[in-house]
């Protein structure tokens, strides 16, 4: 390895502030609107006019986002834009990543990264050539991750295309009536929110979007997880895991059934969540789920209900790769980075 001087962030790049823009003022279209939480909606007009890399500032603070197309940054985060003679651009998303620069927080009040303080960090530069040999191991993991996610969520549509067409549009007059709670016991979760743990081996299923860990689990099987209340998403898990006081649990009878009662409910999730209570956040009741009535044909599915099965089994697969892949590519980043590991060492299949 050639030998490696260290820097600090401010003499490689300079942190841009974002520009404010709120919801209102946003027009639709292709343009990212980047946050120091991610993608946040579009705008038509970019604010970046190249590729470009995304540091959170207020909030959400030292969370790093690469966008490889124009995209629009508010004010909650900076942006870097490309400097090819300084450092390959990709190596340096790759490098901030590493900087753990979520623990800059300087703000008692509303999470804050201080751009002075950033400028401060320093590490060990390679020169140009490796630069670009690191980013290429881990940028090559990152691909076959993103590849994964774009098949299942091609794969997630033909279900939900399949779904409708077998048990919604050719719906007959003669089909019989069932209650959800003729497929699953409802119940909920006993845990409170500090029950998570960052080391957790379990998923532990709240009321968010985001899956938390947990240090032990209470259920096991083929369930439905189905928020009781926020924005009532619905997410699906087979194995061991631990659930919100919040969280509806349901696990079919019947294991045949789990990936049909997932494309039914989030396919009514509306209807189901019509009957929702409470004047600020919304919440629903057990009743609102085991009495909701759908339509079943008479003759047996099992078929159509294996294909179903068969496709999650294949997202599943995806997002077990995708897990594994992810927790190499973050055990190799420190090691690239500081140089630990030589590029010679490693290979990516």
């Amino acid at each position: 390895m050639t030998e490696w001087k260290t820097y600090r962030l401010g003499d490689i790049c300079t942190l841009n502030y974002g520009k404010a823009l709120t919801a209102t003022n946003r027009v639709a279209g292709d343009i990212p609107v980047y946050s120091s939480a991610g993608i946040t909606g579009s705008h038509n007009v970019a604010l970046v006019q190249s590729k470009g890399i995304i540091v959170g500032r207020k909030g959400t603070v030292g969370t790093v986002y690469y966008s490889d197309k124009p995209f629009y940054c508010i004010d909650t985060a900076y942006y870097i834009l490309p400097d090819d003679e300084k450092y390959d651009f990709k190596w340096l998303y790759y490098r901030l990543k590493s900087l753990h620069l979520d623990k800059l927080n300087e703000d008692s009040a509303v999470p804050g990264l201080n751009r002075e303080t950033a400028y401060a960090q320093e590490f060990p530069l390679p020169p140009l050539e490796e630069q670009r040999w690191i980013a290429g191991i881990l940028g090559a993991i990152d691909d076959k991750i993103e590849n994964n996610r774009r098949i299942n969520t091609n794969l997630e549509l033909q279900a939900q295309a399949l779904y409708k067409q077998w048990f919604v549009d050719n719906r007959s007059d003669d089909w019989e009536e069932k209650k959800l709670s003729d497929f699953f016991n409802v119940v909920t979760g006993k845990k409170d929110a500090n029950f998570s743990t960052k080391d957790g081996v379990y998923p532990f299923f709240t009321c968010s979007q985001d899956v938390l860990n947990a240090p032990d689990y209470s259920f096991e099987g083929a369930a439905i997880l189905l928020a009781g209340n926020g924005d009532f998403n619905v997410k699906r898990y087979i194995g061991k895991f631990e659930a919100y006081q919040r969280t509806y649990v349901l696990i079919p009878f019947d294991r045949k059934y789990h990936s049909f009662l997932y494309l039914t409910i989030k396919y009514y999730l509306q209807e189901i969540t019509g009957g929702s209570r409470g004047s600020v956040i919304k919440f629903i009741t057990k009743g609102n789920i085991a009495d909701f009535e759908i339509a079943m044909p008479r003759e047996n599915i099992d078929d159509k209900l294996a294909v179903l099965d068969s496709i999650y089994q294949s997202i599943d697969g995806n997002t077990a790769e995708n897990n594994n892949l992810a927790t190499l590519r973050d055990t190799l980043l420190p090691k690239l980075m500081s140089g630990e590991l030589s590029v010679d060492d490693v290979s990516v299949d």
